[in-house]
């Protein structure tokens, strides 16, 4: 697996298990770059533990420059955000460029503040959607008017989270599910869903088809039985 850290690298290497193959470094300083310090407790515990390979990136967390879209399957973001905002980046951007390189099923692990700037942590990764799409089928660009009948398909289909206690300022623990079809054009769910109804059908079939054998062989053999039974 791939893991691309959003902040406090030098805490992750620690609680990856050994079996991970890479750690993708991204940075929340304003110039995206790792401090000098982080490069080398990094280094310290990855020969200690002979862990992941890290792949060392400076690249700001809300602009993965360097990472492929759904090329990681997680991404790691520990008390990033209120830095980010410190340092000049946009924590939700940095949230986005997550949901962009998580591979489908990838899953986004987060420790952030609870609320940032008047904005809930939680609420913004559970409304992000990745399209919003009209009645007549179109995709409605974003700051185009609202309306309450528009669909929305989330990026993140599946959201767990927690307090974090003993922490002055509340914080919010978790793991969001990149959704499977996230990457889906309205097109692609259509021919998706057509082609898992059409399989939902041949399974049905199928079961019908052996319930009828079944139902055959069971007959046949208690008329042999009785047929037995005469001939003695």
């Amino acid at each position: 697996m791939k893991f691309s850290v959003l902040f406090h690298c030098k805490l992750s290497v620690t609680f990856i298990p050994k079996t991970m193959r890479t750690l993708i470094t991204s940075s929340a300083e304003s110039d995206g770059k790792l401090t000098v310090t982080a490069r080398r407790q990094l280094k310290q515990q990855a020969d200690r533990r002979k862990a992941a390979t890290i792949q060392y990136e400076d690249q700001r967390a809300d602009d993965l420059t360097e990472v492929a879209d759904e090329s990681v399957d997680i991404v790691i973001s520990l008390q990033a955000c209120e830095r980010m905002r410190d340092n000049g980046q946009e924590w939700k951007k940095s949230v986005q460029e997550a949901a962009r390189v998580l591979k489908p099923g990838g899953r986004l692990l987060f420790v952030e503040a609870t609320t940032i700037d008047g904005v809930k942590y939680l609420d913004y990764i559970q409304n992000l959607y990745t399209m919003r799409v009209g009645k007549d089928g179109e995709v409605i660009a974003e700051g185009d008017g609202e309306d309450e009948n528009d669909i929305r398909y989330p990026v993140f289909d599946e959201v767990g989270s927690d307090g974090v206690d003993l922490v002055i300022v509340p914080h919010v623990a978790g793991v969001a599910i990149k959704a499977m079809d996230a990457g889906l054009s309205p097109a692609e769910r259509v021919a998706k869903a057509a082609q898992e109804e059409k399989d939902r059908l041949a399974d049905l079939s199928i079961a019908a088809f052996e319930r009828g054998n079944k139902k055959r062989r069971k007959k046949k053999k208690k008329k042999t039985d009785e047929e037995a039974v005469e001939s003695a």
